[in-house]
């Protein structure tokens, strides 16, 4: 297997099915992972319906992103392994873009970041604001940590995969913390964002737990 594809899914009835479809026609021969965090609508039945087609993983409850995208990386079996959002909010041509420029090169990880996209003043100013507290606290010169859609070698997530303690939306610096840690080769590369079906899950609550789990990713020990 080549291509691993992981996709957290929360609450996606709406979407979820014509979304997969068009990752299964588009990489027919790859690996496609949906892991249901804990919907408590029928995201989970309709991805019932294409059983035969993906892996599904199903979280009795909702525990979050990060351990969405752990469950799937324990699961994934890809040479090349590449987690986005579940509305598909970068396109399929991102995705694909995004596995060859991993598979002809030896970057070990390529983060997309969005350099043309809308969003509220209050996801603005949040943005800005982990964005800030991450180069004071990691030094990184990294923009748009939070960009729904990396890829990775598999070598490095075999790596790393025991070691992600992260639940929530913080899941991403964990990685790219736990990539800096073990000197991996990061590129980054630029997305535009849909609006098709773009939807947010991230709530005021889960800001303020971002903020102190950032705190505690950049002061824990037991990544060394």
């Amino acid at each position: 297997m080549d291509l691993t594809i992981i996709i957290p899914a929360y609450n996606a009835e709406q979407f979820i099915q014509n979304n997969v479809q068009g990752l299964i026609n588009r990489f027919n021969n790859s690996e496609i992972i949906v892991v249901d965090d804990g919907s408590n609508d029928k995201t989970f039945d309709k991805l019932s319906t294409l059983a035969d087609k993906i892996k599904i993983i199903k979280h009795s409850q909702n525990l979050g992103k990060g351990a969405a995208i752990r469950s799937g990386f324990f699961s994934a079996s890809g040479d090349i392994v590449i987690f986005t959002d579940a509305d598909l909010p970068y396109g399929l041509d991102n995705i694909e873009k995004l596995y060859w420029q991993l598979k002809n090169s030896q970057n070990d990880v390529v983060i997309g970041y969005r350099h043309r996209f809308k969003e509220s003043f209050f996801r603005h100013l949040t943005h800005l604001a982990i964005n800030v507290m991450i180069e004071v606290l990691f030094l990184w010169n990294i923009y748009d940590t939070q960009c729904g859609l990396k890829g990775f070698k598999k070598n490095f997530i075999d790596e790393i995969k025991t070691k992600m303690r992260v639940n929530n939306f913080t899941v991403d610096i964990e990685i790219l913390h736990l990539a800096k840690i073990k000197n991996k080769k990061i590129e980054r590369f630029p997305v535009t964002m849909s609006t098709k079906n773009s939807v947010t899950t991230i709530k005021f609550k889960d800001t303020i737990i971002m903020f102190f789990d950032i705190l505690k990713i950049r002061f824990n020990k037991n990544y060394f």
